[in-house]
């Protein structure tokens, strides 16, 4: 290749191609302003243009935001960013790369050019966007630029379409001028052909006849015919001829020149039908119509072909259409999709009217336009079919597709066609690479994988890791079976656990084994046993997990535990003691107290008495507090000894412990209607429903009557319980609080509590293997969630 002026190869056939759309000399026009008013909206600049690479120089065709005489008063943007012509051009800040892009108003800092490529790949000119101001484009505006250079270089190929089209007219009419010059000129030779020739007056008698028509007419009618016989003969013709030439000749008189194709049984010899073709003009003198000419031909063998033609059409067109294979018929030259069939509609997910018209890059990625178009020119006017490299397909919806095409080169309607098959490979393909990679990942998985033979019961594959973990080389591997690598299996031990498989009683084996290498250590392994075919035959696959080191952590953890358990019935003792010899001394000064207010009560102050009343109030509460983290230490305390009772055998010792305070605040409870059986620690579900109904009463605005209500729903696995209250609601924020040790929201003048209620109910819940939780509406109340697992005996 030869570098041109621009960049873009050979400059002279370039130049040719611009040359044809024959734009450089034309006048502005509503569809490029449109074009690049668009660019500027959908890139956010202030100014887009458009210009056309002339022979070393540039034609701006439309601007916005600017003049035409203003862009091109900025030399420097014809060549700015023409080195890379392949690319878009996408300039953030034009002063980082010392490029000045200036007018004589104004110094522009962003900079963007997408390239017009004409489909055969030569470069005839830029769509770009300038700006004050540093600026970037995302993904969206890149491709929405792109597409509008895209759309340019189709209202340069419709424009070229047109004119071709205009000129093809023009000669059209030139020759059908000639042809009936050459009609005038031929009048001396119609006595010399076999089709009738002849002219009527205004009164339709015969002016002029050929031989031809005159033998025609005599063999018709019985007798000879001449100038000034009448032109029908209504009683020598059938009615239907009859009424047919009467209109022709009507349409003649009336200044109407046509062509009509007709058919009519053949009288005169065989009774066969003809099809003949009616030529007809009028004759005029001085603007007058005077009568009319007439041209009558017999073409029935060229309607025979014309009708194999259109039903060999009709079949083509029913196969075509009919074909479960995606076709595509295409315009050699432009690629244009001419045709396609249903099955590559629902391939590609378009409609027909959105693919029509096209050209076929459409349905590629975007890089892989040039190499089908490469691929295509390769062919070179090759005939026959021919398998193009695969690409990669687009449908609509973004998918992508696998495949060949298979096309070749035909004539459709008088154009050079080429018909494309395509060949969907992606599942095949995907399957292919799926099980590649499943290879690829069972020969480096790091747990061991065999296959042996059911029947012979011999290693046919073990994995990398199987090899490395064992010691043995794979042919040595295959002389080996199963139970020779597990020291507690015998050979019919082995068959017989291997029967629930082979029986399909079972899908699969789960089991913990020993391993034994080849150098005779051993090592704990959990074994995933199943039955698969493996290369057509019977097999069992084993999946192999080596435990050693969860073997050593629950050993660990087992230790653990011990420690933990153990730590925790000295915690237990601590705080229960720790809480018996608190209370002691708390009893003596609330008691002392008590006596001192009683003794000196007419003798102190306001004040005084005052200081006696926080003493008292304190030691209560503090007495409250020890009860209370007694009461959470020994919450988990127990669950050792699970026992089975029903719902109602703890909810009715709960209602009966709080029936003074229930019928104090006027209080309606509605417990769940059916009774349930429960299995856990009977004492421990006691507390948390009365410290979740006891939370339920308490807090309640002093105008409302409490309103509880206890739910419960149930799966195959557990209770669900909810507790819901009419009260004071909670707010969002303050949710994740509540189960906190010590947590109040409220202080202790507004209600009462030392904030360990909650904290004890998730210790319950946590240890009998449920879940708890709260949803809240802010002054509407509260709903208290928590879930019990099932008893395995239910």
């Amino acid at each position: 290749m030869y570098k041109s002026t621009f960049g873009t190869g050979d400059e002279e056939k370039r130049l040719e191609v611009l040359n044809s759309y024959a734009i450089l000399d034309s006048p502005p026009e509503q569809e490029w302003d449109a074009l690049t008013e668009l660019a500027a909206r959908v890139s956010g600049t202030g100014i887009s243009f458009l210009s056309f690479f002339g022979e070393a120089t540039c034609f701006t065709m439309a601007a916005f935001g600017l003049t035409i005489e203003e862009i091109n008063g900025i030399p420097s943007l014809c060549r700015l960013g023409l080195e890379d012509t392949v690319s878009p051009v996408i300039i953030k800040d034009t002063r980082e790369l010392n490029v000045v892009v200036a007018s004589e108003h104004a110094e522009y800092r962003f900079f963007a050019r997408f390239l017009l490529v004409s489909p055969n790949g030569f470069l005839l000119g830029s769509l770009c966007v300038l700006d004050q101001n540093p600026s970037v484009l995302n993904e969206g505006q890149v491709r929405s630029l792109e597409l509008l250079t895209a759309q340019a270089i189709t209202l340069l190929e419709n424009r070229k379409k047109q004119r071709v089209l205009q000129q093809s007219f023009r000669l059209h009419r030139d020759l059908e001028k000639q042809r009936a010059l050459d009609r005038l000129n031929n009048d001396a030779l119609i006595n010399t052909t076999s089709d009738d020739i002849w002219s009527i007056d205004n009164n339709q008698k015969l002016i002029a006849f050929n031989k031809a028509f005159a033998t025609k007419m005599e063999h018709l009618i019985g007798f000879k015919v001449f100038p000034g016989s009448p032109a029908l003969f209504p009683e020598k013709i059938p009615e239907d001829m009859h009424q047919r030439f009467k209109t022709f000749f009507a349409r003649a008189l009336a200044g109407e020149s046509f062509t009509e194709t007709y058919c009519r049984p053949e009288k005169l010899k065989s009774g066969m039908e003809i099809w003949i073709e009616l030529s007809a003009h009028p004759i005029r003198e001085k603007e007058k119509i005077t009568g009319a000419a007439f041209f009558a031909r017999t073409i029935s063998e060229r309607k025979l072909a014309e009708l194999k033609i259109k039903e060999s059409e009709t079949n083509y067109r029913m196969l075509f259409d009919l074909s479960p294979l995606p076709k595509m018929l295409l315009d050699v030259d432009t690629l244009e999709i001419l045709e396609i069939n249903q099955a590559a509609l629902l391939k590609y997910g378009y409609e027909r009217a959105e693919i029509s018209g096209y050209s076929m890059g459409i349905l590629f990625q975007q890089e892989e336009v040039a190499v089908f178009y490469e691929s295509i020119q390769k062919l070179g006017g090759k005939k026959g079919a021919s398998k193009l490299d695969p690409v990669i397909h687009v449908k609509k919806n973004g998918e992508l597709i696998q495949g060949e095409l298979f096309v070749h080169e035909l004539v459709y309607k008088g154009r050079n066609c080429m018909m494309a098959i395509l060949n969907d490979q992606t599942e095949q393909l995907q399957t292919l690479s799926l099980k590649s990679q499943m290879a690829t990942i069972m020969e480096n998985s790091l747990n061991e994988i065999y296959i042996f033979d059911t029947e012979s019961l011999h290693f046919s594959y073990a994995n990398r890791g199987a090899l490395l973990n064992m010691g043995y080389s794979l042919e040595e591997l295959r002389k080996l079976a199963p139970y020779n690598i597990k020291p507690e299996f015998k050979e019919q031990e082995f068959r017989d656990f291997l029967q629930p498989l082979l029986s399909d009683r079972e899908e699969k084996l789960v089991f913990v084994t020993v391993h034994e290498r080849k150098d005779g250590s051993r090592y704990p392994v959990e074994v995933h046993l199943q039955k698969m075919r493996y290369e057509g035959d019977s097999a069992m696959v084993a999946v192999i997990i080596d435990i050693t080191e969860t073997k050593k952590t629950e050993q660990k953890l087992v230790e653990l535990n011990e420690l933990l358990e153990k730590s925790n019935r000295e915690l237990e003792q601590f705080a229960s003691i720790t809480a018996h010899d608190l209370q002691e001394p708390l009893r003596m000064v609330s008691g002392f107290t008590s006596l001192i207010k009683k003794k000196y009560e007419g003798q102190l102050d306001e004040k005084g008495l005052q200081y006696i009343h926080f003493a008292m109030d304190g030691s209560i509460r503090m007495q409250q507090m020890i009860k209370d983290i007694l009461e959470f230490s020994k919450a988990g305390k127990g669950l050792k000894r699970m026992e089975h009772f029903s719902l109602m055998e703890v909810l009715d010792p709960v209602l009966n412990d709080l029936k003074s305070r229930i019928e104090s605040k006027g209080a309606n409870v509605e417990i769940p209607p059916q009774d349930l059986p429960l299995h856990g620690h009977q004492n421990s579900i006691y507390r948390l429903f009365l410290n979740l109904i006891s939370n339920a009463l308490k807090f309640i605005p002093k105008d409302k009557s409490p309103e509880v209500r206890i739910r419960v729903r149930q799966d195959r696995e557990k209770y669900h319980f909810t507790i819901e209250d009419n009260g004071i609601g909670i707010s969002p924020k303050d949710l994740p609080k509540l189960f906190q040790p010590f947590n109040r929201l409220h202080n202790k003048q507004a209600f009462e509590g030392t904030g360990l209620g909650l904290a004890t109910c998730k210790k319950i819940v946590v240890n009998h293997g449920g879940e708890i939780w709260i949803t809240s509406s802010l002054g509407e109340g509260s709903q208290f969630h928590f879930t019990m697992p099932k008893s395995t005996d239910d």
